[in-house]
């Protein structure tokens, strides 16, 4: 499978102004023909190059399994459906699950930012780089980026200082440092839960990988203990 097309994408924010034809029904996955037949066009698509190509896939997506509608999307991701795993566990798929959620990500914003398809500079790296701005802060940051010719890292360095920027102008206190260690488990644990679902999407598992994940279930049964004394205080 291909490599993620961009990095850091996420949920694109309620604000976006979405303008798309009519939505067509979101499709059912477990359609086995459909599925091969988005796998056609995906390979084709990969021939492409640049954000166009990465704005095909997003399409594709969008238009095949959440009617054409990103409300259904982050739907979707926020309630870990397993839809585009399907697709990408399909035999002969170009990209991983994360590439196409990516992909989409990217796809979302710039129906919002059309003027990102007139920049010669910008990338979906680029683009991918702001989706934790404010709708309202990314055309002008983007601007920005393509008049100074701007690398994807020194976009993100500029996004990461405006971030905090507004942070200490709203006044917002930084969390314990308790907090914080729950945001990291409860982060944790999420990323433990997607792994046990690509196993569980994988096949049948070797008797040698068996014995290692027996090993695996032990360790997590221990941390279950701890993790229950430090809820009973």
């Amino acid at each position: 499978m291909s490599q993620a097309l961009v990095e850091g994408v996420g949920a694109t924010g309620s604000n976006d102004m979405i303008t798309t034809g009519p939505r067509r029904p979101a499709r059912r996955m477990m359609d086995g023909t459909l599925l091969d037949d988005v796998v056609t066009e995906l390979k084709e698509i990969d021939r492409r190059t640049g954000i166009e190509r990465t704005l095909s896939i997003g399409e594709l997506i969008l238009n095949q399994f959440f009617g054409g509608n990103p409300a259904i999307w982050r739907d979707r991701r926020r309630n870990k459906n397993n839809s585009i795993r399907r697709l990408a566990d399909r035999e002969g798929c170009p990209f991983c699950r994360s590439a196409l959620n990516e992909a989409v990500g990217v796809y979302v914003a710039v129906i919002g930012l059309p003027c990102v398809r007139t920049f010669g500079h910008i990338s979906a790296s680029h683009v991918a780089s702001v989706l934790r701005l404010p709708a309202t802060d990314r055309q002008a940051i983007l601007q920005e980026a393509e008049r100074g010719h701007w690398s994807v890292r020194e976009l993100r360095q500029k996004v990461v200082s405006r971030r905090r920027a507004e942070g200490e102008r709203r006044g917002r206190p930084s969390r314990p440092p308790d907090l914080r260690s729950l945001a990291s488990l409860r982060h944790r644990v999420s990323q433990l839960d997607e792994a046990i679902g690509d196993l569980e999407g994988a096949g049948r598992i070797p008797p040698e990988l068996r014995t290692t994940l027996g090993g695996i279930a032990a360790q997590i049964q221990r941390q279950h203990g701890r993790v229950l004394t430090l809820a009973r205080g």
